[in-house]
């Protein structure tokens, strides 16, 4: 949900931006799971929350039998029943808003093995004939909206004995749900259903708010319904859009979870500053051992009898590429620790790979290497006073590496040193520093249609790397010059267009709906007319002054 202030609160995004939504979903002809013919009608926040790519990733990351008879309590405007529907043997879903059901049911007209129902939760009563029963961000507001007379723990209790009722004897809960102590809300986030910082850290003050859990709050009260079995995964950045998700296998250490989790930068060296550096913090906990304690979200499967955990430790989804690049890579620990990335969707012929006019995407497994992302140096230099002599000796040794591991012995007709096809995504995101402080590069995914000139890959790496954390352009190209003194404005220039054109093959070109969160642009934003020229101008905005504005605005 979208976060409103309490003298506000209610189980909806506003009518007016309900009624859009219907109006979109209605006018749109592909209403499939991944639809960018639907998310390019997202407007807003709210109409992201519901039509946006990825909100599926929670419940892609289990594995439930495809015959599988589901219900869906809480289906809002159908996002999940989607994926549900396309997925699984025959879903029922219920709402008690009828715009909601009314948005869901267009959202699923294709779909003759889904129901749609509206009905007031507090009085429906079900057969246990189902397999699995889905709470997608629901358990929250029971106290509020279910059963507002009873006490918070109680309405929530109360709840989840409904659901249990529905399952079968071997039937399983899947319910997803913030984490009251997710490391978001202790670095000063407004909590997501009050819109209040540290709301539920400080254990829900202020009578009649949804709530939410700890895990081992969420145990008990599992426990205490009548799932006695259960298994945890975590979400990243959290359960609405995530982007990786952990499981319960595997000691966070021993395995550097740390380097599989997101998170914005919250370098403070940014305009808008946070409590404390997020990154650095989820290093802290991995090496405690306590990174899935405090994970924004929790999804859970919940049974009468005993729920196997996963056989994999961590998973991430790519899901804001392309189509085509769309991948999920994953860590196993057995036989040995390795990473696996499967495409979402199936390719033709009998080739894992998948390309484009620039680029090939490679799904080939490849071995594990324990230490720490180089990134997490970046971000702690980044707190010390001497950053910029620490960026000028980091860029040479870059350089060095790049060519030590991707040199190919040629040059370019400008002279600059010439890299293998496999380097392009060789950026301080992508490389291991050993415990002896040795870099290994990994995650080496992408394959170029010909060789890349080391200038280049300099300036991707700097621009994807370090603008966050206030390098500038300007900058980047001084710091190349510093390695290469022949590096002139001609040649940054063709750089950042190259990068440019790496991004639009790869990556979906789609505006942030955050930049638009303010009233009046948001008003100007969901004009069909203005739109379509925003979106013309925003493309053609130089990064730097994307970066400033989203700075001011979110």
């Amino acid at each position: 949900m979208v976060q409103i202030p309490t003298r506000q609160l209610r189980f909806s995004d506003g009518d007016s931006a309900e009624r859009d939504m219907l109006l979109a979903v209605k006018n749109t002809v592909d209403v499939s799971l991944e639809s960018e013919e639907l998310t390019g009608k997202v407007k807003d926040i709210a109409s992201y929350y519901h039509l946006g790519i990825g909100r599926s990733t929670i419940l892609r990351c289990l594995d439930l039998p495809a015959e599988s008879r589901v219900l869906e309590l809480g289906a809002g405007c159908g996002a999940i029943t989607r994926y549900l529907g396309e997925t699984f043997g025959s879903v029922d879903a219920v709402d008690a808003s009828p715009i909601r059901v009314e948005i869901a049911r267009e959202r699923c007209r294709d779909l003759d093995n889904v129901s749609v129902l509206c009905r007031d939760l507090r009085n429906e009563r079900f057969d246990s004939s189902y397999d699995v029963v889905v709470i997608i961000g629901v358990l929250e507001y029971a106290p509020v909206f279910i059963y507002p007379g009873e006490a918070p723990r109680d309405a929530c209790s109360k709840f989840l004995q409904l659901a249990r009722s529905a399952l079968n004897e071997n039937g399983k809960l899947v319910l997803a749900i913030e984490n009251r102590i997710g490391l978001d809300y202790w670095a000063g986030a407004p909590e997501n259903h009050t819109g209040k910082p540290y709301d539920g850290v400080h254990d829900y003050p202020n009578a009649g708010s949804p709530v939410t859990f700890t895990r081992t709050e969420l145990q008990e009260l599992l426990a205490d319904a009548g799932f006695p079995h259960k298994a945890f995964y975590y979400c990243f950045p959290d359960y609405h859009y995530a982007s990786t998700i952990l499981s319960s296998t595997g000691a966070e250490s021993e395995y550097c979870l740390h380097n599989w989790v997101g998170f914005s930068l919250d370098s403070p060296r940014n305009t808008k500053r946070q409590t404390f550096n997020k990154p650095l913090a989820a290093k802290t906990l991995g090496e405690s051992g306590l990174l899935r304690e405090f994970a924004n979200s929790f999804l859970i499967v919940a049974g009468r009898h005993p729920v196997p955990d996963a056989n994999w430790v961590a998973r991430k989804f790519s899901m804001k590429r392309q189509r085509r690049f769309r991948i999920v890579t994953t860590l196993f620990a057995q036989p040995e620790p390795f990473v696996r990335k499967t495409p979402l969707h199936a390719l033709s012929g009998a080739s894992r790979d998948t390309e484009s006019d620039r680029v090939r995407l490679r799904t080939e497994d490849a071995g594990w290497k324990p230490g720490n992302l180089l990134s997490f140096e970046i971000e702690q230099a980044a707190l010390r006073e001497d950053f910029p002599d620490y960026l000028s000796s980091l860029i040479d040794r870059y350089r060095g590496e790049l060519e030590s591991h991707y040199g190919t012995g040629e040059r370019d007709a400008e002279g600059y040193p010439l890299l293998n096809t496999r380097s392009l995504d060789a950026v301080f995101a992508n490389i291991i520093q050993d415990e002896n402080g040795n870099l290994h590069f990994i995650d080496e995914e992408w394959q170029t249609e010909s060789e890349i000139p080391i200038d280049f890959m300099l300036y991707r790496c700097i621009r994807f790397c370090l603008f966050s954390h206030g390098v500038s352009d300007a900058q980047a190209g001084k710091m190349i010059r510093t390695l290469f003194p022949s590096y002139s404005r001609s040649r940054h220039k063709k750089n950042r267009a190259l990068a440019d054109a790496f991004q639009r093959e790869i990556f979906l070109d789609t505006i942030d709906p955050r930049v638009f969160k303010g009233n009046l642009l948001g008003r100007v934003v969901r004009n069909d007319v203005v739109r379509p020229c925003l979106e013309k101008v925003w493309r053609r905005t130089p990064r730097r002054l994307r970066t400033m504005i989203r700075r001011r605005l979110l």
